[in-house]
């Protein structure tokens, strides 16, 4: 999608406890947790930043399931690559034009901004995660 993404915000990991997570995550990268969001729509997430990329964990706690379907619930582990665009909404025109399909929901606001999810790709099995930054 060149000229579309304009660069990576963070891969999301998806954990069962975000508590926890942040202490074992802390322990490992030997950094404390940046920016933390929560959504009344049951996300909380946290932000680290490594090595100049950000990785956000993210823990599941409410009605989002019911709101977006059993895509963006999934078990733990990787769960999303997130890419900046200029225009959220042209990138949306422009990535279904090309056979993508938005979760249905989408788009809402998030930590950083208006942001989509891409219902993943078979071949990777991986969601993608579009954010028009504010």
């Amino acid at each position: 999608m060149t000229g579309l993404l304009r660069d990576l915000l963070h891969i999301g990991i998806v954990v069962d406890d975000l508590d926890a997570a942040i202490a074992a995550f802390e322990r490992l990268v030997g950094v404390p947790a940046g920016d933390r969001w929560e959504s009344e729509i049951g996300v909380r997430v946290a932000f680290f930043e490594v090595g100049g990329e950000r990785i956000e964990l993210v823990q599941y706690t409410g009605p989002i399931v019911e709101r977006f379907g059993p895509v963006l619930a999934r078990r733990q582990g990787v769960h999303h690559l997130c890419f900046r665009v200029d225009d959220l909404d042209a990138a949306l025109r422009e990535v279904t034009a090309r056979g993508f399909r938005v979760v249905p929901g989408f788009p809402v606001e998030g930590a950083h901004g208006r942001i989509a999810f891409l219902e993943p790709e078979a071949a990777t099995g991986l969601i993608t995660e579009l954010c028009e930054v504010r």
